[in-house]
């Protein structure tokens, strides 16, 4: 195992070839997405986890408007802004610059770290193994593989121990699903394993400060993407620290040293993200929330049993290797201990560990071939690709039914943009819960409820919303419901008249502002009131967006007549 470590062009081409191959394969959900578009039925751009997604849209339209520090655009609560999603802030900033879509910005950018991960294991994989073969097979198990999460499914156990297979959920464990979907998870995977690279320049050519302030910058970066994967690099590098010292049998000062040296320049983030979450009363509600906890451990071998038994048969080889692979068998090792930490991401911390997993599967997979026992080889391989299969046929076919909320209604849209033109970042928006999660998207304010997570309260909320608009609720108890939460506009679409009777436009606390009307005829118009003492409110929308009454002395100003073709802001 003890390699040249030197990848031929031959090889890259292969990479290449191949990588490009998948990316064009997890593009094709999306295709089939914009092709179904009707003009009714409109794709808003996210497939998979499409809450996570829609928020990450939100991120990059705020940044677009040209905030740098951000605040939450899924609850009503004041907080502080703060250096956060700077990823998101980031491809926002390219938004504004190039005059594209947010959703167009996220796609380029998922193909094009999505290709520069798949190149990254590759190069990772070549500083542990010269066999050609074996880097093959592993990138192959990494770029498309799963676990057995589709036998669960079939045998009708899809929530097995009171959870689903993780293999169709859990990106940080998968990079078949960050291709799919998360372009900020692979630019943060990328920079992991390129720090552990220079880990490895670094212990072996130490003290050379050049590498030791190169890993611990980019694990410094990898941490503006994403905290929590900070200490999980350092746990890499701490049970790596511990294997060497091991096999060399000696406490390695030096490269302890180094290690600590790289701790420190990559902990400023971690320390401020820290602070964020325990200081300020929204942001530690928000942590709270969001429980990602490790399920039953028979799920993780589920989703890692057959690269586990493969693996098995390497571990000796690999102990016994002059080369460095005592680091994927340390990082291996150390996983079991993160994902049942007391933490509140908990199963997050499985990051990457299916590359260094694959690894030393491919190594076994490898011994295994040359004892004769192909067949049993290709068995176990062939029942790693079929949670990928499920994963593109499945959302390929559940989208032809244009479901919400990967569709969006087309009255919703089209009242988010007018809204768009005509609110404040502070604005607070009432809305059911789908609305919710896509209003930032479109409009830039902030919405009442829309996140289970981001929003604060989430549940108790949903609930106060149903309320809302169910025709039983009182006037009065609306009323003090958005002076509390000082909600700016009620929006009233689709998915709120779902939720109830209640119409928006017989409250004399609410001034409606926009109206969309569909009409079979002559396709959808909106129509427009700003007057206080108008009459005009009709009944009949397919979306319509009301002004709070608690706001109109503020905004009395700015209220005057308007003709039909002037347009009204509030």
């Amino acid at each position: 195992m003890n390699a040249q470590r030197l990848v031929t062009r031959q090889e890259w081409r292969w990479v290449l070839f191949l990588s490009l191959t998948a990316l064009v394969v997890t593009c094709l959900p999306y295709l089939l997405g914009w092709s179904l578009e009707t003009s009714e039925r409109l794709f808003g751009g996210c497939i998979f986890l499409a809450d996570d997604c829609y928020s990450y849209l939100a991120k990059m339209q705020r940044a677009a408007q040209g905030e740098w520090l951000l605040q939450m655009p899924y609850t009503s609560e004041p907080h502080a802004k703060t250096l956060i999603y700077v990823f998101y802030v980031l491809l926002g900033k390219l938004v504004a610059l190039t005059g594209l879509s947010p959703v167009a910005i996220y796609h380029v950018m998922r193909v094009l770290l999505g290709l520069g991960l798949l190149l990254t294991v590759y190069r990772f994989l070549a500083a542990f193994t010269e066999q050609i073969v074996v880097r093959r097979l592993t990138w192959l198990m990494v770029t498309f593989g799963g676990g057995l999460g589709w036998l669960l499914v079939a045998l009708g156990q899809s929530s097995w121990l009171g959870a689903p297979p993780l293999d169709f959920y859990l990106p940080e464990g998968f990079a078949f699903l960050v291709l799919l979907g998360f372009p900020h998870l692979a630019a943060a995977q990328s920079l992991l394993l390129w720090g552990l690279l220079f880990l490895l320049k670094t212990w072996r050519e130490y003290p050379n400060p050049k590498h030791v302030a190169l890993t611990g910058f980019l694990w410094l970066l990898m941490g503006l993407i994403i905290p929590f994967y900070v200490p999980v690099a350092w746990a890499v590098m701490g049970a790596a620290w511990l294997a060497l010292a091991l096999r060399r049998k000696s406490v390695l000062w030096q490269e302890g040293l180094a290690a600590g040296a790289v701790a420190l320049i990559s902990a400023p983030i971690v320390a401020y993200s820290a602070w964020i979450f325990t200081h300020d009363r929204v942001y530690a509600t928000w942590a709270a929330q969001n429980l990602i906890l490790s399920p039953h451990p028979l799920h993780y071998l589920a989703a890692y049993g057959v690269p586990l038994v493969l693996a098995a048969l390497a571990v000796r080889d690999a102990w016994r290797d002059e080369g460095p692979a005592w680091l994927p068998l340390a990082w291996v090792a150390v996983v079991p201990v993160l994902v049942y930490l007391p933490f509140n991401l908990q199963r997050r911390l499985v990051e990457g560990v299916q590359v260094p997993l694959s690894l030393l599967a491919a190594w076994g997979a490898a011994r295994l071939w040359r004892s004769r026992r192909r067949w049993l080889v290709v068995a176990l391989l062939a029942t790693m690709l079929p949670t990928s299969l499920i994963l593109l046929a499945g959302s390929s076919g559940w989208m032809l039914a244009r479901p919400a909320p990967v569709f969006r209604d087309s009255a919703e849209i089209t009242a988010l943009d007018w809204l768009a033109e005509r609110v404040a970042p502070d604005n607070v928006v009432l809305t059911a819960y789908d609305t919710g999660t896509y209003l930032p998207v479109r409009a830039g304010a902030r919405a009442f409820l829309g996140h289970g997570l981001e929003t604060v309260d989430a549940d108790e909320k949903e609930a106060l919303v149903v309320r809302f608009f169910d025709v039983t609720a009182t006037d009065s108890w609306r009323q003090q419901l958005l002076e509390k939460h000082d909600v700016d506009y009620v929006f009233w679409g689709p998915s709120e008249r779902a939720l109830g009777d209640f119409d928006p436009a017989q409250a004399a606390y609410l001034r409606q502002i926009y109206n969309l009307r569909a009409n079979p005829f002559s396709g959808a118009r909106h129509s427009c009131s700003s007057c206080p003492g108008s009459e005009w409110r009709p009944r009949c929308g397919a979306a319509g967006i009301y002004r709070c009454g608690t706001h109109w002395l503020a905004a009395e100003r700015r209220w005057r007549p308007i003709t039909k073709r002037q347009p009204f802001t509030p």
